[in-house]
């Protein structure tokens, strides 16, 4: 419990770092972030997200089944924003556009792609997104607006 509470803490502690820099520009996106990055800083963040994933893993892998409930039992709320957020922009997508998301997503989730695949997806979504009509497109923004104050 000792090991898992210093990692957490850690991670913690390592996140904390991405703000140390101050808040983000208002209405700046992460692909807006990523782009002003060299190669080199871009490998090398896709190298601290892979070694970071593999922290994780190695955390919840040592966890008892008591503790993997209570953690499962705390992450149920915030799964439940997310499946309730990702069916309303689903639900203004075209059964193409879907199509397209799915094919891109592979059936993976963010945290089990590699970078060149969450690259390739970021393309596509951006792609998808490039391509929605005025009405799509406010609602996506209204969702948008709706998850940053989730709380």
């Amino acid at each position: 419990m000792n090991r898992f509470l210093m990692i957490l803490a850690t991670s913690a502690l390592l996140a904390s770092t991405a703000f140390a820099a101050g808040p983000r520009p208002e209405g700046a996106s992460d692909k807006a972030m990523l782009e002003i990055l060299t190669p080199e800083q871009k490998a090398k963040l896709d190298t601290a997200r892979d070694s970071y994933q593999k922290a994780r893993q190695d955390v919840m892998d040592s966890l008892t089944p008591v503790q993997k409930a209570k953690l499962d039992a705390a992450h149920k709320p915030m799964r439940e924003r997310m499946e309730k957020r990702r069916a309303a922009m689903d639900s203004i997508l075209t059964p193409d556009q879907k199509a397209e998301l799915d094919k891109a997503r592979g059936g993976k989730t963010r945290d089990q792609m590699t970078g060149a695949e969450r690259e390739a997806f970021r393309t596509t979504m951006k792609k998808v997104m490039d391509g929605l009509s005025p009405e799509q497109k406010t609602k996506m923004q209204e969702l948008r607006k709706e998850g940053r104050h989730h709380g």
